[in-house]
């Protein structure tokens, strides 16, 4: 056992191959009963020694790992889900030590799912290499994002927020520096990372920032989010208020959230740009908590950024829409629509570096772009301070070619472990065939030498070389990495 004593009370962790674990350490109140809808509250402080060598409890969501349209890390036990879920996993190389890097990491799971004490989130390697590691689970869903007026807004946000809080005055216990705090975060984890740079309360808590495959940057008026907010209530039969909700199991309320999300992707029938985003659960701006635009505010920020994206960010999405009853080739014809994909646009894909021809093919690099690399090149461009870009599009031998560098497949990458793919569901595992660990290690150095360092080992991006890091067997800095294609959404996107 190893112990810690953190400003509620002293917590005991495992020890693990000479590396300190301790999990489900409490940043915050269970946000259920009297506490629903509300803001993060302090935790209650406890006498003796809290118990911290099991994972904490996964917020209420819908258990969607069967989904085609899921993450690749979507939590798969409906046993894991609690009340008590406003809590940390942290790893660290020595508790006794003083000044060490930090990285606190925010899941992804579209606002939806998720938990920051998966597997394959785990921070041993980082914690190997002399980083304490920080893991975070915060509310997800109609009890996260759904808007109920000014300070019931952005809840998910607010808890990442006070887990930053409660890293600024607890994190020198377990040997890290709160001065040396880099956020970081895949998908939603880093839109999340995007709002972080974004909101007022949050400046201070961290110094750089990680941001994988993160969509635009999108949020919503209060108008827009009153809308899904009343679409809920409607689904569930009750008044759109927070006592209305309040009264809702979690299982239902979570199991409405999986039917809004499934509405929301079906606009692509309609061709509805909204559905281009993938979750219908937002940030709200115009609020206490994230007054301006998120993209505006993002781009401004002092704080260095290290960011990327990989090759096929919707390749399953699209084969999910394709794969739908009856509506699939509907879906894939309003998907099209919906981008603008029209053949100018389409020629920039034919003839650029990338030579497809496949409908399909097209469709799926148009919407990876609209919704991934393109917004991310764009926020890059407009910040002033320092600026890292990758591009990872490893892929298996075995593999469609040009097709199989899929959203999340970066991660255990870049958390040099590759043995967590052995944990995934055999149709996943076969898509890391031969992955190798050359690329690991080199992927993850690079993460681990920006969170000590501020230098991941290539030249920032400005709007005259462009260089990318792209991530391949060999890897290679390149300039321009988007070419064609970028130049083909000026004006677009």
């Amino acid at each position: 056992m190893t112990h810690v004593t953190t400003e509620h009370g002293t917590v005991a962790g495992v020890v693990v191959d000479g590396l300190h674990l301790f999990r489900g350490v409490p940043y915050a109140a269970p946000p259920f009963g009297p506490r629903r809808f509300l803001p993060p509250q302090a935790p209650e402080k406890w006498d003796g020694v809290r118990d911290a060598t099991r994972a904490g409890a996964l917020a209420p969501q819908p258990i969607t790992a069967d989904d085609p349209l899921a993450p690749v890390f979507a939590p798969s036990d409906a046993s894991a889900i609690g009340e008590d879920c406003l809590t940390l996993e942290v790893w660290t190389p020595d508790p006794g030590a003083a000044g060490l890097p930090v990285v606190v990491h925010i899941h992804g799971g579209g606002y939806l799912t998720g938990s920051g004490s998966f597997a394959g989130y785990s921070g041993r390697a980082f914690a190997r290499d002399g980083v304490v590691h920080v893991g975070v689970n915060y509310r997800v869903g109609i009890d996260g994002f759904l808007h109920l007026g000014e300070g019931r807004d952005n809840l998910g946000l607010r808890d990442q927020q006070a887990a930053l809080e409660w890293v600024r005055r607890n994190i020198a216990a377990f040997g890290g520096d709160p001065d040396r705090v880099t956020i970081m975060g895949q998908s939603g984890g880093a839109v999340s990372v995007m709002f972080q740079l974004a909101m007022p309360g949050s400046a201070g808590l961290f110094s750089r920032a990680i941001a994988q495959s993160g969509c635009s940057v999108a949020s919503v008026d209060a108008d827009e989010a009153t809308r899904v907010t009343r679409l809920a209530a409607r689904r569930l039969g009750v008044p759109a208020t927070p006592e209305g909700f309040a009264g809702v199991s979690l299982e239902r309320t979570a199991a409405t959230s999986q039917w809004l999300m499934v509405r929301f992707l079906l606009g692509f029938l309609r061709g509805d740009p909204r559905s281009l985003l993938l979750s219908p659960f937002r940030a709200v701006h115009g609020t206490d908590l994230l007054p301006t635009s998120p993209l505006d505010a993002a781009a401004g920020s002092d704080v260095p950024l290290l960011t990327g994206t990989v090759r096929n960010e919707t390749v399953d999405f699209v084969a999910a829409l394709r794969a739908l009853p009856v509506i699939g080739p509907l879906a894939l014809r309003g998907l099209r629509r919906t981008i603008g994909l029209d053949r100018a646009l389409a020629d920039a894909y034919r003839t650029g570096g990338r030579h497809l021809s496949d409908r399909a093919e097209l469709a799926e690099a148009a919407w990876s772009d609209w919704g991934f690399r393109i917004p991310t090149i764009r926020l890059v461009e407009a910040r002033k301070v320092p600026s890292w870009l990758y591009e990872f599009r490893w892929e298996p031998p075995t593999a469609r070619r040009g097709q199989s560098s899929f959203h999340g497949i970066e991660i255990p990458f870049t958390r040099d472990d590759l043995a967590v793919v052995d944990q995934l569901p055999p149709q996943t595992r076969t898509r890391f065939t031969d992955a190798p660990t050359a690329l690991a290690t080199e992927m993850h150095r690079a993460w681990v030498d920006f969170v000590t360092t501020g230098d991941p080992g290539w030249p920032t991006y400005d709007t005259g070389e462009r260089s990318t890091m792209v991530y391949d067997t060999p890897s290679a800095v390149v300039p321009d990495a988007a070419g064609v294609e970028r130049g083909a959404w000026d004006g677009r996107r």
